[in-house]
């Protein structure tokens, strides 16, 4: 499949507008909208439906989702081996793609300002993969979610608690069966999610699992269920809601960032003081 397609609707998928998502990879709506056309020819089948006003994704473009990520971080790694222009310092950054707006909407200036020569590769994968990816030498930094008893060296970020998001125009959670949408049905993000509930007695049903944050979030904001993330993830066309909505708490979500030790170089250490400054900063 087409590279750029897939960004465009990766990107359709994460902004739930077409509009949007010209402005994310920098091209018209009108671009978009043809590498889309090429998608679903590819495909054989539409990804988005267009009607009733909201850009929904159709059964097919889920399904797509979480192969469409895996395949755009694939590229991502091989021009990561790809020799820079003289001057240039890559850093691979990698991070669970919740943390992708919070923090990169902060980063990157920093970035720009203080190591312009600096080309950043981002990843966006679970964290078990990215602790993968430090020991095999592909990232540099990582901010690991949840508990990483194998990373000693990883310096505390921050601890927020997770709240529930849903569709500002619908209410939800005012269903006798609460519909969810899950991040990886199996995964530690999953069980926490649904482990509320069931503690709660709160009865539920699994609506949509993805493989993409961009995707849940999406799917919350066309109604199809509610989804859990941090605040700065309830984006225009979704609302946090609190337990006087009947929804019990979840577990707080606890946040590092670790440094694969080979690493030493000054642009790398650089980047992290930038991250560990920038949470601590937002911590007092």
């Amino acid at each position: 499949m087409d590279i750029d397609a897939l960004k465009a609707f990766l990107a359709i998928a994460e902004t739930g507008s077409f509009t949007a998502a010209g402005h994310r990879i920098g091209r018209t709506q009108g671009a978009v909208s043809q590498q889309i056309k090429k998608l679903e020819g590819q495909i054989g089948r539409p990804v988005f439906d267009r009607g009733g006003g909201a850009v929904q994704l159709t059964e097919e473009g889920r399904r797509l989702l979480g192969p469409a990520r895996d395949v755009l971080n694939a590229h991502g790694r091989a021009l990561s081996a790809v020799s820079l222009p003289t001057g240039t310092t890559r850093v691979a950054l990698g991070m669970a793609e919740m943390f992708v707006a919070p923090v990169l909407d902060r980063l990157l200036p920093e970035v720009r300002r203080l190591a312009p020569a600096t080309e950043l590769s981002l990843w966006t994968e679970a964290t078990p993969q990215l602790i993968a990816g430090l020991r095999q030498g592909s990232l540099d930094l990582a901010l690991l979610a949840g508990d990483a008893p194998d990373m000693p060296a990883a310096k505390p970020l921050f601890s927020r608690p997770a709240v529930w998001i849903g569709p500002d125009q619908v209410n939800l959670h005012e269903l006798e069966t609460l519909p969810v949408i899950v991040w990886g049905e199996g995964s530690d993000y999953a069980r926490s999610v649904l482990g509320a509930l069931e503690r709660s007695g709160r009865p539920y049903r699994v609506a949509m699992s993805t493989r993409s944050f961009g995707g849940m979030m999406s799917a919350a904001r066309a109604g199809i269920g509610l989804a859990a993330g941090l605040e700065a993830n309830a984006e225009p066309g979704l609302r946090i809601l609190g337990e006087e909505s009947g929804l019990p708490p979840i577990r707080t979500l606890t946040v590092s960032l670790s440094r694969r030790a080979e690493a030493r170089s000054k642009v790398v250490r650089d980047i992290e003081q930038m991250i560990l400054e920038m949470f601590r900063v937002q911590n007092d």
